[in-house]
């Protein structure tokens, strides 16, 4: 007779609950849904690149707008040196001269100076009124004292 020997399985035995406290019993993992965080993404990057296309174009778009305000900045300039040369030309002495011959003035002669002794009685001085026979004009003492 031959025996056979078969090996026997053996429960494998679970340490209770109580002899190991510190490990506890988990869920079976959720499972994971790739294609709504694939799909999330993709909705982000493409927003995200819209965005910086936007952007650039916007950019692009007052570049645009302020080159064009430079020039006309620059045209402004130019207009306000010509006017500022035309007024210098136009204030030139000798222009003036000439201007005033052709309108039939004449030069002046040599120059006269008048030196006034000034005495009104709002400058301090006391001015006697003349005589009535000696003035020529009668309300000219009155007038004069007023000022």
């Amino acid at each position: 007779m031959t025996a056979t020997l078969t090996p026997q399985r053996v429960p494998h035995r679970t340490p209770a609950a109580d002899e190991r406290p510190d490990l506890t019993v988990v869920a079976d993992p959720r499972p994971r849904h790739t294609l709504a965080y694939v799909l999330t993404m993709l909705v982000l990057l493409a927003g995200a690149v819209f965005g910086a296309v936007a952007l650039s174009a916007l950019a692009a778009a007052e570049a645009v707008e302020a080159r064009s305000l430079e020039r006309q900045v620059a045209a402004g300039e130019r207009e306000y040196a010509r006017q500022v040369a035309e007024v210098a030309a136009l204030e030139d002495p000798g222009r003036i001269r000439e201007a005033a011959l052709e309108l039939g003035l004449v030069p002046s002669g040599p120059a006269r100076h008048l030196h006034l002794d000034r005495a009104l009685p709002a400058d301090g001085a006391v001015v006697e009124a003349p005589l009535p026979e000696t003035a020529s004009d009668p309300l000219k003492p009155v007038l004069s004292a007023e000022r």
